[in-house]
């Protein structure tokens, strides 16, 4: 039988029963006392006195049937070390241990984890028998190594020795846990050749669950049909095995089934039903374990409160809780769980609390699950708290706990905790260095990121496709495209071809954050499904490089595609259009939003209103907002802010009083807070209508820390209407906060040449060109044939630079002719 030699991802699985076989011991009484080890001391007593006895060379049988009960002892204790101690003294007295002995040692360096040993007492055996070969394959097996199992079977079948029915379970296990249908296909045949099918029961639930953990039903099912007798663990098995494919519908039916024939179902029956995705059968699965007399079984109990956490009923889980009896380590998990799934995260942390209060002790999953609701919490007491629980527990060095404390720190800006975390892991692993790069990635140090990429390849490390994604947010918020191409070059030679929309999608972004739109219009023809996600992000590409009218033909491929556009994506068109003044573009986005016939979202009408205001369109941005039934601080946001972009707002017109009483009203009529950006536009509002003392009075007196801008704004306001000091006093602030303000100093120099302190305002000149401080040129946008172009102040970059510079001239003479001179402060 022809062996893969690849055995790639081993996982635990249950120890073979011919480790309770060969551990059986003779029945036969010892008197010598020294020698019954029922603790592990006593156990460590009598080895020392075997070691201070005489070793003579002629072993009696008496002192066989001490080895014997001594080594069996070992086992049952796991104790290694007092093993080696034992085989020392038994090669010491030159002593041929006996088959049985040999056996024992197997089992007893199997069990210990030291499968060196346990090969090399295999192989120095003079002669073996099926017990030998069951003991070391089961060992090989126990110790997830289940290539060498599978390849001892083939030897063991060259040696011709026969195969029973454990060396066959012990095979099936191996098979299952590798992950290779053609290896427990190989062995399934043997099986029938050697006619073990219909006389062992075990060996076809061993087949069952082979082929069900494979997710090959159709054989299982087979298999299933042919057995002439079922007990309850074929039942399960099938069941379990649908359950896991998702096929929710003959999982139930074989319950059913299962009833008819006779057989009861038990807690593991139930458990795999409770594990359905459908959970609309969650309460009558409870009414049944109720019946069934199995409500006080921790098992089905802590899978009864699993389902009500995926149903999102937190509050039947904790009655489910309340009413347990006996509580272990994975009912409280599992309650745990489901309030923090749920939203209840307060309660599960008082949850966990009371835990600690109770015997139980948690486990990695506990505090892993705690943490990332810390994540939502986003509390430095908290994780700080969950940390030093993981610290006490010795979980502290776990990759699972690390490497969500790596991401949790981050996201509370804790950057040296976090890197703290990494270095605590004992065996870091691609998920840490992932969350590693995450986590400068929160944190917006994106160089960073990409080194730690980078340094995560020289170690040996094969990037997957996060890996590559988060390497991709990096390069694209740089932006380098250079960098970009790459990573993408890197992630096709890792084989993560073709593209996965997830993949994809980043790709997407990536070439568009780096101006490479047509790269991301071939990233996006080579995916092969396309979905919301993928549309977005190449409609969203397209529309923050300009090129709006291309937008819009995509949303209609989109719509040929059955992919219909959502809040997101059309909000984000607009802020695109808002950004651009594409008032053209901007109206057909809202003529299709309304033909949508779908729910639109508050951060979508919120777009709307800006990208009308930003276009001068006030009256149309009014409607919209009308139209907002719930409105939220965004929404007054947006129109206030349209009011004073379009000219009409309160501090324009003169009507500062207005502005004040719409102020009030928002806090007492609508119970909104106001923001910073609230308060922001206030002063602006008092400063431009020249009420400067109650601008002032604002900023010394809002709920927040005032920043830069609210003070430039109060300067700005100062120069219109040429309060010196004031304007001094705002500019020493601004230097407080931001020493290189170029806008800042600026202004000051031109509230100096307003009012006729022209040494003043030189002054101010000369300390910007030793501070190094230049003026940030101004920009502007404007569309010509459906396509957005950036200029800024000076701009020569254009290809048709001289004829638009023409073009100014000769619309320049005309308002000259007519008397127009622009003032000093156009100039600047």
């Amino acid at each position: 039988m022809a062996i893969s030699p690849l055995f790639n991802q081993p996982s635990h699985i249950p120890i073979n029963s011919t480790f309770n076989q060969t551990t059986a011991i003779s029945n036969t009484s010892y008197r010598r006392k020294s020698f019954i080890s029922k603790s592990k001391l006593e156990l460590e007593e009598a080895i020392r006195s075997l070691e201070e006895e005489t070793i003579t060379t002629i072993i009696s049988k008496d002192q066989q049937a001490i080895y014997n009960r001594l080594i069996s002892s070992c086992i049952q204790h796991k104790a290694l070390s007092h093993g080696n101690r034992l085989r020392a003294h038994i090669a010491q007295a030159r002593f041929e241990p006996s088959l049985f002995l040999n056996n024992q040692f197997i089992n007893l360096y199997s069990r210990c984890g030291d499968l060196g040993k346990a090969r090399q007492v295999f192989d120095q055996m003079p002669e073996r028998n099926i017990v030998s070969w069951n003991a070391m394959i089961a060992g090989y097996c126990h110790n997830a190594q289940f290539f060498d199992a599978l390849s001892l079977l083939q030897t063991m079948v060259e040696d011709g020795v026969v195969p029973d029915y454990l060396t066959y379970l012990s095979a099936l296990r191996a098979s299952a846990s590798s992950g290779v249908l053609r290896h427990g296909e190989q062995v399934h045949a043997r099986i029938i050749k050697d006619g073990f099918f219909l006389s062992r029961i075990e060996v076809g639930n061993a087949l069952i669950n082979f082929y069900s953990k494979l997710g090959v039903l159709h054989d299982a099912e087979s298999v299933f049909d042919t057995m002439m007798s079922r007990d309850e663990v074929t039942w399960n098995s099938l069941i379990a095995g649908n359950s896991q494919k998702g096929n929710c519908k003959r999982a139930v039916a074989l319950l059913v089934e299962m009833l008819e024939e006779g057989e009861l179902p038990d807690e593991f029956t139930y458990g795999s039903l409770l594990a359905l995705e459908d959970t609309s059968y969650t309460e009558k699965l409870h009414s049944q374990i109720i019946k069934k007399g199995l409500a006080s079984n921790v098992f089905a109990s802590s899978a009864l409160l699993d389902a009500y956490g995926r149903c999102g009923k937190p509050q039947d889980a904790r009655k489910v809780f309340n009413s347990m009896i006996e509580r272990n380590t994975t009912s409280w998990n599992s309650v745990i769980s489901a309030c923090i799934v749920n939203g209840a995260i307060t309660e599960g942390i008082q949850l966990f609390f009371e835990m600690q209060k109770s015997e139980v002790i948690p486990d990695d999953y506990t505090i892993s699950t705690l943490l990332k609701a810390a994540m939502t919490h986003l509390s430095t007491f908290t994780a700080k708290q969950l940390h030093g629980v993981a610290y006490k527990m010795g979980l502290w060095r776990d990759a699972s706990i690390g490497n969500t404390l790596i991401i949790l720190y981050a996201k509370l800006g804790l950057m040296k905790d976090s890197l703290h975390a990494f270095e605590d892991i004992s065996e870091p692993d691609l998920i840490s260095w992932n969350s590693r790069v995450q986590a400068h990635l929160n944190n917006e140090e994106f160089e960073q990121a990409l080194i730690l990429f980078i340094e995560m390849k020289h170690l040996g490390f094969v990037p997957d496709k996060f890996s590559f994604v988060a390497a991709m947010e990096a390069s694209a918020a740089l932006p380098c495209c250079k960098t970009g191409r790459q990573i993408h070059c890197n992630l096709i030679k890792a084989g993560l071809l073709p593209l996965d929309a997830f993949t994809g999608s980043s790709l997407i972004d990536m070439y568009a954050k780096s101006m490479a739109v047509e790269d991301a219009k071939k990233v996006f023809d080579r995916i092969n499904i396309k979905d919301l996600i993928t549309w977005n992000s190449i409609v969203v590409g397209f529309a923050q490089n300009g090129y709006l009218n291309e937008v819009l033909k995509f949303i209609t491929l989109m719509k040929q595609e059955s992919n219909e556009p959502d809040n997101f994506t059309f909000a984000s068109i607009l802020t695109a259009c808002a950004n651009a003044t594409a008032i053209e573009q901007g109206k057909q986005v809202h003529a299709l939003i309304l033909k949508s016939n779908f729910k639109v979202d508050t951060a979508l009408t919120n777009a709307l209103i800006t990208m009308y205001c930003r276009a001068g369109s006030i009256k149309d941005a009014k409607k919209v907002f009308s139209s907002i039934h719930e409105k939220n601080v965004v929404s007054w946001t947006s129109m206030i802010s349209g009011y004073t972009q379009c000219g009409y707002s309160c501090s324009h017109g003169g009507l500062s009083n207005d502005a004040i009483k719409y102020f009030e009203i928002m806090q007492m009529r609508h119970g909104i807070k106001p923001t910073f950006d609230h308060y922001a536009c206030m002063v602006d509002i008092l400063g431009r209508a020249g009420r400067l003392e109650e601008a002032e009075r604002i900023i010394e007196g809002m709920p927040y820390k005032p920043n830069a801008l609210v003070w430039r704004m109060l300067l700005s306001a100062c120069r219109i209407h040429g309060d010196l000091e004031r304007g001094k006093k705002s500019m020493e602030k601004i230097l407080t906060l931001e020493p290189d303000d170029s806008a800042a100093f600026v202004l000051l120099s031109n509230l100096y040449t307003d009012l006729g302190f022209h040494e003043g305002a030189m002054k101010i000149r000369k300390l910007m060109r030793e501070k190094g401080i230049k003026k940030e040129p101004g920009k502007s946008w404007i569309e010509v044939n459906n396509r957005v172009y950036e200029f800024m102040a000076g701009d020569i970059s254009h290809s048709q630079t001289e004829e638009i510079y023409s073009k100014l001239k000769q619309l320049l003479k005309p308002l000259r002719d007519e008397g127009y001179v622009p003032g000093n402060s156009f100039l600047r």
